[in-house]
C-alpha cells in the first residue's frame, strides 16, 4: 500500500493494553492505527495467562472437592434461595 494515512492516533503494539486504547479511541471516534508484529493479543492471550486458565478450569472442580475432604468436610451442593435470578436485557 502507498499513499498517506490520516490518523488521529498511532497505537504500537496489539497487546492487552494496546487493543483496549485502539478499542476505546475508536468508539469515541478517532482514526486508529495498531501496529503489531506478531499475534494479536500478546503474550499473555496467546501464550499465558489465558491458555493456563484455560487448561487448569477442567481440574479445578474436583481438586477443590480433593481439598475438602482432606480438610475433615464435604463438597455439598449449591442450595436454592427460592429466587429467580435477575438476568441481563436484550434490548
Amino acid at each position: 500500500m502507498t499513499g498517506t494515512i490520516k490518523t488521529d492516533i498511532c497505537i504500537i503494539g496489539a497487546g492487552s493494553g494496546g487493543l483496549s486504547v485502539a478499542a476505546g479511541a475508536a468508539q469515541m471516534g478517532a482514526r486508529v492505527v495498531l501496529i503489531e508484529k506478531g499475534l494479536m493479543g500478546g503474550d499473555c492471550l496467546n501464550f499465558g495467562c489465558v491458555p493456563s486458565k484455560a487448561l487448569l478450569a477442567p481440574v479445578m472442580p474436583p481438586m477443590s472437592s480433593a481439598i475438602l475432604t482432606f480438610l475433615g468436610s464435604s463438597p455439598s451442593p449449591p442450595r436454592s434461595t427460592g429466587k429467580k435470578s435477575a438476568r441481563m436485557s436484550t434490548a
